[in-house]
């Protein structure tokens, strides 16, 4: 009954968003409001905010595929390992748990682009905490600059830890041992060469190409693994061998692993904080709810693969990652270098965001070309180098990070961009179905976010207990 209510005010929510006003994103009418935001800028007496948006369109050299990529190297992570773990919670029905937050994902993203042209006067809103500033002051600005930054920091914290801890361990199974504290420091300049070169994410191509297809390996060696040696009569045969593990079992439906189920996979697909940098570095913006939905049809579709394959194999035994369950065998080594890789070439993307942020901020294209570079390169520097001392210096910095994340992703994923959307747009303006549509949004993603965060809490008492 909760699936279908959902289900509904998901479906209500996306027929308002295609309205027929000047400032649609689901229509024709998309392309027509970048074409008066050119018009705005002739005769707009605030010359800061012209040659701001004139920098940035200057900037936007990125093709369609390169936004594709992009968004395919963001969302497709380490977290796509778990995805059969998800369903083993939620039993066969966690398959449909996947495709709707797909949907949820979207609509998010396509009312955060609707509020980058909500601008009160004309114009483009340019990221993130822009909207804040634009719908609530500097209230806001610094409430979502600051849960940005310490969410990117997060992120980019745990993909350092991560890079560095598989190393070490595919380096100690050819008898090479080497401190993770060693390796953090170079998945850390790894990282930070990317975000060094590339100005904005329009020019990371080359990195979201190769973070892509080391997704891309990931994802057929789990669904081949996982369909040549699934647990068959008590046991995993590998040749002549077999690894013992008991009889596995299968459920349709698990109800009371619903709540966790559906807090994990809400998560899963790209955040919305990431849309104005994607969508401004288009060399044709308007194009962008199509490469959009484009993206996440082929995560969506890929993850379904990957978690229907991987609790076919394993049912009520799959472990997170799922890579667990694999024998030791070279495919499976294949699939931990390339996530490493793949771990080593998304957290560069994460870094550039959190720095255009911060030069946004501090209007560093104002300044000289040649201040304007040393400007860039000393906040990338440093930010990487804040990150790296930051994972080192606080204990537990994993569950730590995870319960930031907890009470930073459901403010910038859902109340931010709903709340500023209203404010914005003016409730009034809104249709009664409308509202009755964003509100039910929020308040799912409030409840989802809610048991993530109790089943985060509960992890880091856990990790205190046990010392780890």
């Amino acid at each position: 009954m909760h699936q279908n209510t959902s289900q509904s005010s998901s479906d209500s929510l996306s027929e308002h968003l295609v309205d027929t006003d000047s400032l649609s994103i689901f229509s024709g009418s998309f392309k027509d409001v970048h074409a008066k935001y050119d018009d705005h800028l002739t005769s707009n007496d605030n010359t800061v905010n012209q040659s701001s948006f004139t920098n940035s369109r200057a900037q936007s050299k990125g093709s369609t595929l390169g936004a594709f990529l992009n968004i395919l190297c963001l969302a497709i992570g380490v977290g796509s390992l778990q995805l059969a773990y998800t369903v083993k919670q939620s039993g066969w029905f966690g398959i449909i748990f996947i495709v709707f937050a797909a949907g949820i994902a979207f609509i998010n993203a396509m009312i955060t682009v609707k509020c980058m042209y909500l601008k009160p006067g004309g114009g483009r809103i340019s990221n993130y905490h822009e909207i804040g500033f634009e719908a609530f002051g500097k209230v806001g600005y610094y409430m979502i600059s600051s849960f940005n930054v310490v969410n990117i920091i997060g992120s980019i914290g745990i993909y350092t830890i991560l890079a560095s801890n598989n190393t070490a361990d595919l380096f100690s199974q050819v008898n090479i041992h080497i401190s993770p504290r060693i390796l953090m420091v170079v998945s850390t300049l790894i990282m930070c060469i990317p975000a060094l070169l590339a100005k904005t994410l329009a020019e990371t191509f080359i990195v979201s190409l190769i973070g892509t297809a080391t997704s891309v390996v990931v994802t057929i060696i789990v669904i081949v693994m996982a369909c040549l040696y699934p647990i068959r009569d008590g046991g995993i045969k590998v040749g002549d061998n077999v690894t013992h593990t008991g009889a596995i079992s299968h459920f349709g439906v698990i109800p009371g692993g619903f709540a966790m189920a559906l807090s994990s996979v809400s998560f899963a697909y790209l955040g919305t904080t990431i849309v104005p940098h994607i969508e401004g570095g288009m060399r044709r913006p308007e194009k962008f709810r199509i490469i959009f939905g484009s993206a996440l049809t082929v995560i969506a579709a890929i993850y379904v693969v990957m978690a229907a394959t991987g609790y076919w194999a394993y049912g009520d035994q799959t472990l997170s990652p799922i890579t667990q369950n694999f024998p030791k065998l070279w495919p499976t080594t294949v699939a931990n270098i390339s996530m490493t890789i793949h771990v080593l070439f998304s957290g560069p993307l994460y870094l550039v965001q959190m720095a255009l942020e911060i030069e946004d901020g501090l209007a560093i294209s104002q300044k000289s070309h040649q201040a304007e570079r040393i400007w860039r390169l000393s906040i990338r520097a440093g930010s990487a180098l804040m990150i790296l001392a930051i994972s080192e210096a606080i204990p537990f910095f994993d569950d730590v990070i995870s319960l930031v994340g907890a009470l930073t992703n459901p403010v910038l994923i859902y109340l931010a961009p709903i709340a500023c959307y209203v404010k914005l747009r003016g409730w009034r303006n809104c249709s009664k179905m409308l509202l009755l549509g964003l509100g039910s949004l929020l308040a799912f993603g409030m409840a989802v976010s809610g048991f993530g965060l109790v089943q985060t809490i509960i992890d880091i008492v856990e990790s205190f207990k046990s010392g780890k």
